[in-house]
């Protein structure tokens, strides 16, 4: 804390002291959490990198096969998706089909302009 006896320093700049003072203490807490936090995501980090090794390893003892079958279930997936992406085709709507919707739509609309003339 800033010594507050000292003789010719103003009230105001007392309290820019303090503050500057308080400001400095609490980014020395902040930064202090930060180390915290990246010290604990390096060790994240290792601990992901070793399991995803042993999985790896764990695969290789298992086989080529194994370690394939994975990305055979995936193609399998995308060409079942790729698939139904080009099996739908527009449907298309006979002539006779488009003059009798055409024709009901317009026989509505009369009905509404002719309520709106009474």
């Amino acid at each position: 804390m800033a010594k507050r006896g000292r003789p010719g320093k103003t009230a105001a700049e007392r309290k820019i002291v303090d503050y500057a003072e308080n400001l400095g203490h609490f980014l020395g807490g902040v930064r202090a959490k930060v180390s915290t936090w990246n010290s604990e995501r390096q060790q994240l980090v290792k601990h992901l990198s070793a399991l995803v090794s042993d999985a790896q390893s764990l695969l290789t003892d298992l086989g080529h096969e194994a370690a394939g079958a994975g990305r055979r279930a995936r193609r399998a997936v995308a060409t079942v998706t790729e698939r139904r992406a080009t099996v739908r085709k527009r449907r298309k709507m006979s002539a006779a089909a488009r003059a009798k919707i055409s024709a009901a739509q317009k026989k509505r609309w009369a009905k509404v302009k002719a309520a709106r003339e009474k």
